[in-house]
This record gives C-alpha cells, sequence and structure tokens, in this order.
C-alpha cells in the first residue's frame, strides 16, 4: 500500500485519493478509500465527524489547498443546506446499496442450503452405489435434475460455497466436478440429453474409489508405485459399480472409464489419444484436473484457482482438447471464484462469486475490520459508479491474520451455481 500523510479536511479538494479515519456506517460513502470527485463531496466531508483524513499522494491527480493561513476562503461559498441535501441523498443510495447486500446475502445463503442438500444426496449415491447399486439410481436422477435446473440457463453464476470437512472432501470434488462440467456444456451447447449423461457421468467418475482401500484414497503424502496402481484400479473398479445401474447408458460408462486419460496419451488405464477419448469424458477429465490442483490428493499443495487456471493453460495444455480448454479458462474468468484479489483502491477481498455474463466483473467480499465479516461489504465491480478495479490477486500465504480470519480464504475450494432472476 502507497503511503499516507494526515491532512486537515480544511485542505481537500476535487482529486485528491483519501482514506476516512470513521466506521464505515459513521458516513454516507460506499467505500471508506476512495478519490474525491468534486468539490462539493469535498464539503461533504468537512461537515463528517472528523478533522483530518489520509491522504495518498502518488493515487491523487490534484494536490490538497493551501493551508487556512496561505489562502482566503469565503465562508459564503459553502452552502450549508446544499451539503445537508448531497448527504442525505448519498445516505439514502446507500442505504439502497446495503439493502441489495443484504439481499446477495441472502441469496449466497440460499445456493449454500442448496449446495449442503446436493452433498447429502451425493453420500446417499455413495453408500448405496458400493453395494446396491440398483438402490442408487434414484438418488442420481434427483441429483441431476436439481442440477439440470441450471442447465438450460443463460446467465448463471458460480458461487463460493463453505468448504465441508475433510471427511467429505470426495463428495465435495465429485460436486465440484458436475458442477464445472455442466457450465463448459451449457457454453459447448449441449442439449438436454448431452448434459443429463454428462452430469450423470461427473457425480458418478469417482466412484470407484469405494473399492479403494481408505488407507489410500486418504493418504496424505505420496504414493508409492504399488499404491499408485491400486488406487488407478478405481477407473475399472467405478465401471463395474454402474454397469449394475440403469443410469449407465454408454456415454457414462465412457465418461467413467475414461475420465484420466489425455489427449497426449499420457493418461491411463488406456493412454488413449486426442478423439480416442469421447468429448464427454475430455470435459470432466479437465475439470476434474483443475479441481485436483486446487483441492489436492497425496500431500501435492494447493493452487488459488486463477493459478490452477494458469498452470492447466501454461504448463498441461497438451493434456486437453485445445478448443475445450480455452472455453474452460474464458467461462472461468480471470479470478476465479475463491481468489483474493488487491483492488484498485488497494482494498483487499475475496472473490465470491463471478456471472457468466460478466467474467471480468466478480463480486468481491471486501475486507474492513470496522464491520463484522458476516455483514461484510460485497462489491458488484459491474457497477460502473464505484470505479474499481481488480489490481492483483494475492497469495494467502502473504495475507496478515487478521485478513485471514476475516475473509476465510479456502484452501480447498467448493463451488456450487444459480441462475440470476
Amino acid at each position: 500500500m502507497s503511503a499516507s500523510i494526515k491532512l486537515s479536511t480544511d485542505r481537500l479538494q476535487a482529486g485528491l485519493y483519501i482514506k476516512l479515519p470513521l466506521k464505515w456506517r459513521e458516513h454516507p460513502f460506499m467505500l471508506n478509500r476512495f478519490q474525491i470527485e468534486s468539490d462539493a463531496q469535498a464539503k461533504l466531508i468537512r461537515s463528517l465527524p472528523t478533522s483530518f483524513v489520509y491522504y495518498y499522494p502518488d493515487k491523487s491527480t490534484a494536490a490538497p489547498l493551501p493551508t487556512l493561513a496561505e489562502k482566503k476562503e469565503n465562508p459564503d461559498e459553502i452552502d450549508p443546506n446544499a451539503v445537508s441535501r448531497d448527504k442525505e441523498a448519498m445516505e439514502r443510495e446507500k442505504q439502497q446499496r446495503i439493502e441489495e447486500q443484504r439481499r446477495f446475502h441472502a441469496r449466497i445463503q440460499k445456493v449454500q442450503q442448496h449446495y449442503q442438500r446436493s452433498m447429502a444426496q451425493l453420500r446417499a449415491i455413495n453408500m448405496k452405489a458400493s453395494n446396491r447399486p440398483q438402490a442408487a439410481n434414484e438418488d442420481v436422477r434427483m441429483l441431476v435434475d436439481s442440477m439440470m435446473l441450471f442447465g438450460s440457463e443463460s446467465n448463471v453464476t458460480l458461487h463460493l460455497m463453505d468448504d465441508p470437512t475433510l471427511a467429505e472432501d470426495m463428495y465435495a470434488h465429485s460436486l465440484n466436478v458436475a458442477v464445472l462440467a455442466l457450465m463448459v456444456a451449457r457454453s459447448h451447447g449441449y442439449n438436454n440429453d448431452q448434459i443429463r449423461s454428462l452430469m450423470t457421468g461427473a457425480i458418478l467418475h469417482d466412484i470407484g474409489t469405494k473399492k479403494v482401500p481408505s488407507a489410500i484414497v486418504r493418504k496424505k503424502e505420496r504414493l508409492t508405485d504399488p499404491e499408485m496402481n491400486y488406487y488407478r484400479q478405481h477407473v475399472n473398479y467405478g465401471a463395474e459399480l454402474v454397469a449394475e445401474m440403469d443410469e449407465c447408458t454408454p456415454e457414462v460408462e465412457a465418461i467413467i472409464a475414461q475420465h484420466h486419460e489425455f489427449a497426449d496419451g499420457s493418461g491411463f488405464p488406456k493412454g488413449l489419444n486426442g478423439d480416442e477419448i469421447e468429448e464427454s469424458a475430455q470435459i470432466v477429465g479437465m475439470v476434474n484436473f483443475f479441481d485436483r490442483l486446487c483441492r489436492p490428493q497425496f500431500g501435492a499443495p494447493a493452487r488459488m484457482p486463477f493459478a490452477a487456471l494458469s498452470h492447466l493453460f501454461k504448463e498441461n495444455k497438451a493434456k486437453f482438447n485445445p478448443r475445450l480448454l480455452a472455453l474452460f479458462v474464458k467461462m472461468m474468468g480471470v479470478y476465479p471464484p475463491g481468489t483474493v484479489v488487491k483492488l484498485s483502491n488497494e482494498d483487499v477481498g475475496i472473490i465470491i462469486s463471478v456471472n457468466s455474463t460478466a467474467l471480468l466483473k466478480p463480486n468481491v467480499m471486501i475486507y474492513d475490520p470496522d464491520i463484522p465479516s458476516d455483514q461484510a461489504t460485497i462489491i458488484d465491480m459491474r457497477d460502473s459508479e464505484l470505479e474499481i478495479e481488480i489490481d492483483t490477486a494475492v497469495p494467502i500465504s502473504k495475507l496478515p491474520e487478521e485478513v485471514k480470519a476475516y475473509l476465510k480464504p479456502r484452501t480447498r475450494i467448493s463451488y456450487f451455481m444459480d441462475a440470476d432472476s
């Protein structure tokens, strides 16, 4: 953050970039840090319960006014009634935005509840599939149906969810893969029948791990070669399990059998190349690979979503269909949900959702110690009046502890979605 200077409010004018030394609810502005846009705003700030602000020379486009001893000011220039009217108008606008934020918080809670119900359905599917595969059919259909409500929507928002327990990692991973695969398929023009098969395969793609010893599946260190060979058998085990299910179409079977195959032939179990891999399996394999960069196994380091996208595109692009990879990167946006960012006004926040129609304008939850974290300010970057942009992504390791405690950045990312009304 650039250096600031304590400055008397008497010296304020348009063009100065400042920070107010007040709690967020003690002033009518939407943010504590901003550039003064007009002399009317400067006068309004002088009416606030503070005699000074913090001034940032490097971010300002004007210099402070001379001190009172160096200037002649006509008191008649300041119309207290006009200042009062401006303040009331800004407070009304701020209250409207607070109400919008409350509605957005409620929306997130609703999505979180849908996510938890889907997690419960996945648990039921996994418990039944390993012993009574036919009994899992109805649960699979119900979960696919509930998620396909968004399959035909053109305006879908991808949200960051609360992190489930480590014991539920497999379910969270399968749900992530299903959500991301659905969004890719929708962007790629799949019809409802194609999306249904894709979703079913994505939900069940790792079902075979139920037959792999949990000591291997949940191991926190790098697997030995024999352990890795055993783990890779989950592909064959999964194909065997779903073969007994009514929901297993040839497309679903292909997804489960091929979701670890890569276009360059480096995958398993058969080392297939390019078009030898079904396109639906290519989609699931690609988003599976991405999610395991953010939600890793076997002691691998977790990557933030933006870093995982970069790694996928720069270091592993040969593994994937270039057309599907470009579509996926575009769909996720430059800064996917879960990315911690610094804004152009030097605020720090975490991206909590991205709308499919405005990928470069996500919703960002802002760190502000003056506001309880459960009521944190959420900025919609689509709001042109804020004149704020994302400056850069911030690694979690670089965050102060108080910012981590407030934003709660996830080292294991979970996603869900809804449609904008």
